[in-house]
């Protein structure tokens, strides 16, 4: 009888040991010291690859359906629409009541059934997806988040069956204690996310002012793309998930994601190819391919949109394993080819500086962008090096490195606009340089040619006629007239050619030249002008007092023309670094909003105070006479 027991009795035994099913896993023990525990060791997980498994039976018979330890910090398994059980075993070590969360750090799961065992029996169950408003869940949060109580030396089971119906599901999970999570996490997530946001919208804003003060397309091609990452980084973590559910944005769930991925990507390959002036490339074919990326994208989101809005998610639904690959594979291509054309750019001595600067700041986001394709199809494990906070810390690196690139071009564009200002001006100011030494050279002649010709001929005519009179003894008074006129237009020949190229100018300088010429137009009886000359205890650059003697001459000869002014006041004011010329009359003055009073006459003065370096001011209205202020700098290169 005993011999028969025996074999009956480790038979019980052994399936006892079965049935506790130690060797599925290890009991992850709370005892009061941790806060939080980031993705915990004990994670196990079995996927529902041709069957659909039901809680009781996972409970009931651990022997049969096996789970296996979950491998990599974040487990990430290609589901292609296949549900994942994950499982966790939890003690609470402590004799104190204790409130967990059980949090996934995504929001995109299509469903979420939480369950909480206790010897083979199911004390809670709870189920989330993304079309439940925040409001509706017991922790309002865009995260999947499952609060969860334990008893003191309790020890339970958490069954998690996550679906997804679109691309692969990814597994981060903390566990927190609830008091410690309301006290820090709500916090710090917005400041962090803030911070981020802050940083991204600065750079937008600058941006699209870089683009419309320097007229650079290059600029607001980053702008977007700037904008676009931001709306990608919120799509990832789920803040828009609030529109999600009512199709708001024409689309909803995964095929937000997806877009926001495809809309990164076409802004990104507008810049890059911008960036790098892939036009000029000697192989067309990029900028050829670039374009075919650009449309085959933008055709994938209208008929995202399409499928949504009018077939009712059927294309969506009826091809997901091969939307899935397609998607997949497009995703993976273009951060290949820019990365590829980037390098090849490099290697043609095209753009290389700026193309190897971008291939620097980029390669954060290329490496996790490229990881997390390999763990998405479970080449590499999961980790936290593919979660979306690496990802947002790579973008940091790579948008403040490519604005300090892009504010190193700003600065080459200033410095090339004020470069070509210079030397435009030095070109105009050797243009009018020459036209007035010209002008100068064209007065001398003039004036030389009226004294020593005409004059000098005028003058013998006068001599031979007076002889022949005088001889004659001829007294007529037709013929005293013939010699006062003779002797009249001498005068005023001499007048003319020392006006146009005064001696007293040249020998005596500008404060002589200017009492002589005033003089003789008080002289004349019709215009009173009054000089006053302040600081000229020595003579000033022979061009400066040309130049400035022209402009009065200009400005009186302006006012016995069209002023009609009886008065006229003259201030010429030296300072150690400037000239101040004030004029003022009392005539009847002009409108100087209106440019078709501005003729010859004022445009040669303000050509000629151009010439150096000053400034020229004209304050005037009708019936209260005329200013003209000029600043001429002195002592400059």
């Amino acid at each position: 009888m005993k011999q028969q027991l025996l074999p009956l009795l480790l038979l019980l035994i052994n399936f006892h040991l079965l049935a506790q099913d130690k060797s599925q896993g290890e009991v992850i023990k709370y005892d009061g010291s941790w806060r939080e525990l980031s993705m915990p060791e004990g994670i196990y997980y079995l996927p529902e690859l041709t069957e659909s498994f039901l809680i009781e039976k996972l409970v009931a018979f651990p022997q049969v359906y096996k789970f296996e330890k979950a491998k990599g910090s974040v487990p990430t398994y290609w589901a292609n629409g296949r549900p994942y059980w994950f499982r966790v075993e939890l003690k609470n070590s402590t004799n104190m009541i204790q409130e967990l969360l059980i949090h996934l750090h995504l929001s995109l799961y299509d469903e979420v059934e939480f369950y909480v065992v206790e010897k083979r029996q199911i004390i809670d169950h709870q189920s989330l997806n993304w079309k439940i408003p925040q409001q509706n869940r017991r922790i309002k949060h865009r995260d999947f988040i499952f609060p969860t109580t334990l008893q003191p030396r309790q020890e339970v089971f958490y069954y998690l069956k996550i679906r997804k119906n679109f691309g692969s599901i990814s597994f981060p999970l903390t566990i927190w204690e609830k008091n410690n999570f309301d006290y820090y996490y709500p916090t710090n997530d917005h400041f962090g996310w803030g911070f981020i946001s802050g940083i991204f919208l600065f750079v937008f804003f600058v941006s699209i002012l870089l683009s419309l003060v320097f007229n650079e397309k290059l600029y607001l091609y980053y702008g977007i793309y700037v904008l676009v990452a931001l709306g990608f980084i919120y799509t990832m973590q789920g803040y828009f998930i609030r529109v999600y559910g009512d199709g708001s944005f024409g689309i909803e769930g995964d095929k937000v994601q997806y877009i926001a991925t495809m809309l990164l990507m076409i802004t990104n390959i507008i810049f890059i190819r911008s960036y790098l002036r892939w036009d000029l490339l000697k192989n067309q074919l990029f900028y050829w391919y670039s374009n075919f990326f650009i449309i085959s994208f933008s055709l994938l989101i209208l008929i995202s949109l399409v499928d949504n809005l009018i077939l009712d998610n059927y294309l969506f639904n009826t091809f997901t394993t091969s939307i899935t690959f397609l998607v997949s594979l497009g995703f993976s291509i273009p951060p290949f080819f820019v990365f590829g054309t980037t390098i090849y750019c490099i290697y043609l001595n095209h753009f290389k500086k700026d193309a190897t600067y971008y291939l620097l700041a980029n390669l954060p986001v290329f490496f996790v962008a490229f990881y997390s394709g390999l763990s998405t199809y479970e080449i590499l494990p999961g980790s936290y090096l593919a979660g979306i906070d690496v990802f947002v810390i790579a973008f940091l690196i790579e948008i403040i490195a490519l604005s300090i690139l892009l504010a190193y071009r700003v600065k080459l564009i200033q410095t090339m606009s004020e470069k070509l200002l210079i030397e435009k001006n030095l070109v105009q100011q050797q243009r009018t340089q020459a036209v007035l030494e010209a002008e100068e050279r064209e007065r001398i002649r003039i004036a030389r040619d009226l004294h020593d010709g005409i004059g000098q001929t005028l003058a013998a005519a006068r001599m031979t006629l007076g002889n022949y009179v005088s001889q004659k003894k001829i007294e007529s008074s037709e013929m005293q007239n013939s010699l006062d006129l003779l002797e009249d237009s001498i005068k005023e020949i001499r007048e003319i050619s020392h006006n146009m190229m005064p001696s007293s100018l040249t020998k005596f300088g500008l404060t002589s030249a200017l009492k002589q010429f005033t003089n003789k137009i008080n002289a004349l009886g019709k215009l009173e002008i009054k000089l006053q000359i302040v600081g000229f205890k020595e003579r000033s650059d022979e061009k400066i007092e040309l130049v400035l003697y022209r402009i009065i001459q200009e400005i009186i000869s302006n006012i016995i023309k069209h002023a009609e002014a009886k008065k006229v006041s003259i201030e010429l004011v030296r300072h150690d670094d400037e000239l101040i010329l004030i004029i003022e009359d009392n005539g009847r003055g002009f409108d100087t909003a209106n440019t078709e009073n501005h003729g010859i006459g004022l445009k040669n003065i303000a050509t000629r105070v151009e010439y150096l370096n000053g400034n020229v001011n004209f304050d005037s209205s009708i019936g209260k006479g005329t200013s003209v202020v000029i600043e001429i700098p002195l002592n400059q290169n």
